[in-house]
């Protein structure tokens, strides 16, 4: 079905309160008959904020006049107004000079009544408004339907209302625009998405619901008019066309027969007549498809993010990550590798982005601090700082998917660490077989790009096709987790290779740490050895999760009495 005929709501028709002579003749009778000094002249101020707040009522906001119309006709106003108080000015007292351009306060206004000038802010409500991010509604071309942050966007349109605006003034502008816009919220509806044509509704049943003190009704599955009360910073590149058709492609040698999306993430996992190798992948081609889709549904608390793992080349990942970015857009993405988390200002790019979407990652890289990390992939409220510009409080509501060639090493070797991680094994080469032209070209096609943004939103899903809100763990992403728990913590590959070797029922630490820094010298000759007390920090906290060893304060003293004689474990404990 066709959705080109969608418009934008906020623009629906609205009348224009009086005529420009009647707001003239309106405008002078109150100041010829205002309380407390009708022979006296109004201050400039008043002039200035009545003149312009009544101007701007009477506009049609739905057919507002052009910048240069709407400049003439306020300042004809002002001119007006101001020429008449100047008749009450005693000679000898000085007139009001009158306006030639409009005021930074008078720009500011505008924008707020004709542009929707908001200061979006986090959900967290104890968060300092200062931090607020200053933004503008787009209604027109290819952005409509979302608010800019961009300075140069607020900039050029303050200019077509003052093209004399200095660098000092944009200032000024920008200095009222935050003390006099509306504090929203960004949309946290976990079911709404932004397309490219408008708003759609994942939720299986019909929705009623207020946003913004306005009242929306939602339809299963389809796609609803913009409106500046639904606040998003980003949409998909893609229309949301409903039932798109699958579509196949002919391969360019017709021997190879015809290409279809569906079957080609299907071949990643699965090779014809190994059973093995399709047992050990079962599950991912399904888990790709939910994980595009978490593209696209950024306010779903994933609480995840996707690692694209394979040691060699050639597997399918960079082309997944393709799709992925031109299902989504140019602008709604962005690439932030692993380790540039801790840096200053790399996390600038999340304001106008949906998605996380990193090719490569170096190899051999150890990260120092995981909390912006961490908070990037739970949604918590965290500190960008922008160079040149005031920070913000940000939440950052996307998905993100990590390409790695070997498997990054942290010194977060925390469980709230690893429950964030899913990593999918791509371990098929296509080495001698590629075909180039799957990603420069196939999946570029619009009409393949629709056809994936209806499957991910009304099938995608293992457990529950279309109504999917966690991301489901192939066996292959549990073994691959396991043996990265090892891999990113010496400590944790120590236990499990000799917890099940000890035949002591108590193990006092001072052993344990002993025999650790024979192990360690014996597997990692070149690696850094922790110290006794992480050592047993970290295996306090491993032991915790343990169904055989136990231990309840590390700091205890325990009496081993007959425990080192007996190999009996009946009443086992690392203490």
């Amino acid at each position: 079905m066709s959705t080109s005929g969608i418009t934008d709501s906020s623009q629906a028709p609205t009348q224009a309160v009086r005529s420009f002579t009647d707001l003239q003749a309106d405008l002078l009778d109150f100041f010829d008959n205002r309380p407390g000094g009708g022979n006296v002249a109004a201050p400039q101020n008043l002039i200035v904020t009545h003149v312009t707040d009544e101007y701007l009522a009477s506009l049609d906001l739905s057919a507002p006049p052009a910048p240069r119309q709407l400049e003439q006709e306020l300042l004809a106003s002002c001119y007006g107004i101001v020429s008449n108080e100047n008749l009450k000015i005693p000679k000898g007292d000085g007139t009001y000079p009158i306006p030639r351009h409009l005021s930074t306060w008078q720009v500011a206004q505008i924008l707020l009544r004709l542009h929707h000038v908001v200061r979006i802010a986090p959900t967290d409500a104890n968060t300092d408004r200062e931090y607020d991010m200053l933004a503008m509604y787009i209604k027109h071309g290819p952005s409509r339907g979302i608010y800019t942050a961009s300075e140069d966007d607020l900039r050029t349109t303050a200019r077509r209302y003052n093209t004399q605006l200095t660098t000092n003034d944009f200032k000024e502008v920008v200095a009222v625009l935050r003390e006099d816009a509306p504090r929203v919220h960004l949309n946290s509806h976990r079911d709404l998405i932004a397309a490219n044509n408008g708003i759609v509704y994942y939720g299986n049943t019909p929705l009623d619901i207020t946003i913004g003190g306005k009242r929306f009704h939602f339809e299963p599955k389809k796609v609803h008019p913009f409106d500046a009360a639904l606040v998003f910073t980003v949409k998909s590149a893609v229309d949301y066309v409903e039932n798109a058709p699958m579509v196949r492609i002919p391969y360019p040698d017709p021997a190879d027969g015809e290409w279809e999306v569906g079957e080609w993430i299907t071949a990643l996992f699965y090779t014809e007549g190994d059973e093995e190798f399709n047992t050990r992948n079962a599950g991912l081609a399904a888990l790709t498809w939910e994980v595009l889709g978490a593209l696209v549904r950024p306010h779903v608390s994933w609480n995840k993010t996707a690692w694209f793992h394979s040691e060699q080349g050639n597997n399918g990942k960079g082309t997944l990550c393709s799709l992925g970015r031109n299902l989504l857009g140019s602008g709604a993405h962005t690439s932030i590798p692993i380790k540039d988390f801790g840096k200053e200002f790399a996390l600038e790019p999340l304001i106008k982005s949906n998605a996380i979407i990193v090719d490569e990652n170096p190899v051999g890289i150890f990260v120092e601090e995981a909390g912006n990390y961490k908070t990037v992939v739970t949604n918590d409220t965290l500190q960008i700082n922008r160079k040149h510009r005031v920070p913000i409080a940000f939440e950052f509501h996307g998905f993100m998917i990590q390409c790695v060639n070997d498997l990054p090493k942290f010194k977060d070797k925390s469980e709230s660490l690893y429950r964030r991680q899913l990593i999918l094994p791509f371990t098929k080469s296509f080495t001698g077989t590629e075909k180039r032209y799957i990603k420069n070209d196939f999946l570029k096609r619009r009409e393949v790009l629709e056809y994936v943004l209806w499957y991910v939103i009304n099938c995608a899903g293992a457990a529950s096709p279309g109504s999917y809100y966690e991301l489901s763990e192939p066996p292959a992403t549990q073994v691959l987790l396991a043996e990265y728990k090892e891999t990113n913590d010496p400590v944790r590959a120590f236990w499990t290779e000799f917890r099940e070797l000890f035949v002591w029922d108590l193990l006092p630490f001072f052993f344990l740490y002993d025999l650790y820094r024979v192990w360690f010298t014996r597997v990692s000759p070149s690696g850094k050895l922790v110290g006794r007390q992480q050592f047993i920090t970290d295996l306090f906290g491993i032991v915790q999760n343990d169904p055989m060893w136990h231990c309840n304060d590390k700091a205890r003293t325990i009496r081993p009495a007959t425990r080192w004689l007996s190999p009996s474990r009946s009443s086992p404990s690392t203490k």
